[in-house]
């Protein structure tokens, strides 16, 4: 098995997780998220006895889909953070699949034998890293020959916000300057093809997609979840001592960022790419 020792440390910043992963509401979050509606261009491609990694799985609710697709194929998530592996556990326990399970894993150095799976799947996970190429060439190494790799990558560079919201414009602009202090970018969606064939895999489908909000309850959702990502991640606290802002401009950012969103009529749409690679 690989060496791991030396794998790159999970961010932090006084001692929290950079990206707020140990926060309850940031879990619950990502808990949120379901396969069908994130990795729907990836499970179409599965079937029934296909071993299968979930690498950057959060709490996993995206690999327990993944699992029952592929039963009684092996199913494994993984992910960086302890916190998030073990509110994956928790998840699944009343989820009655014996065929998936969890553990602490690096992208960039997994702890797997090389041609281990017959499909990996990886989602807004490399925006975080400063080598991208390097994490999707990992994921090559442990898929077999003629496998799979599906990426979902984030490109906020296209927003789509109506009405016009000062505070947004200032809220995307400040958390791609805080993923740039990682080396990360939330704006490299679009270069996720090259990326791909940079680590050695065949591009068998990329396009782009859209997450949006039109309904109150949808909006809320998505807006509110940015607040509170101002109000707990600790890359916050980081461009504060940057000098890049400061609490108050803060505060009064996801102030009006809550009362645009529960204005009538309110819209908004970020998008990213999508990409299905093979090993050949």
């Amino acid at each position: 098995m690989p060496d791991t020792t030396n794998a790159s440390p999970m961010p932090m910043h006084n001692d929290k997780p950079f990206y707020g992963y140990h926060v309850d509401a940031i879990q619950e979050q990502y808990a949120q998220r379901a396969a069908p509606s994130v990795v729907s261009f990836f499970m179409e491609r599965l079937t029934p006895g296909m071993s299968v990694l979930d690498c950057g799985c959060g709490p996993g609710t995206i690999t327990q889909g993944i699992a029952r697709a592929v039963a009684p194929g092996n199913v494994i998530g993984c992910d960086l953070e302890p916190g998030m592996v073990a509110r994956a556990a928790a998840l699944a326990e009343d989820a009655d699949l014996p065929n998936l399970s969890f553990q602490v894993g690096n992208i960039l150095d997994l702890p797997f034998e090389d041609n281990t799976f017959d499909a990996v799947v990886s989602c807004a996970v490399t925006e975080h890293l400063s080598e991208p190429v390097k994490a999707m060439s990992e994921l090559g190494r442990v898929v077999k020959p003629g496998g799979i790799v599906g990426i979902t990558r984030t490109d906020w560079s296209a927003t789509l916000v109506s009405p016009p919201c000062d505070a947004l414009t200032r809220f995307f602009d400040l958390f791609e300057r805080g993923f740039h202090l990682q080396g990360g970018t939330m704006n490299g969606g679009k270069h996720l093809g090259g990326m791909l064939r940079d680590a050695g895999l065949t591009v068998v489908d990329l396009f782009p997609a859209f997450g949006s909000a039109h309904t109150p309850e949808a909006v809320d959702n998505m807006v509110g979840g940015w607040a509170e990502w101002i109000e707990n991640l600790p890359l916050f606290d980081r461009i504060i001592e940057e000098g890049m802002v400061d609490r108050a401009t803060l505060d009064a950012m996801c102030a009006e960022m809550r009362e645009w969103a529960a204005q009538p009529g309110a819209f908004a749409a970020t998008a990213g790419c999508r990409a299905i690679a093979r090993k050949d």
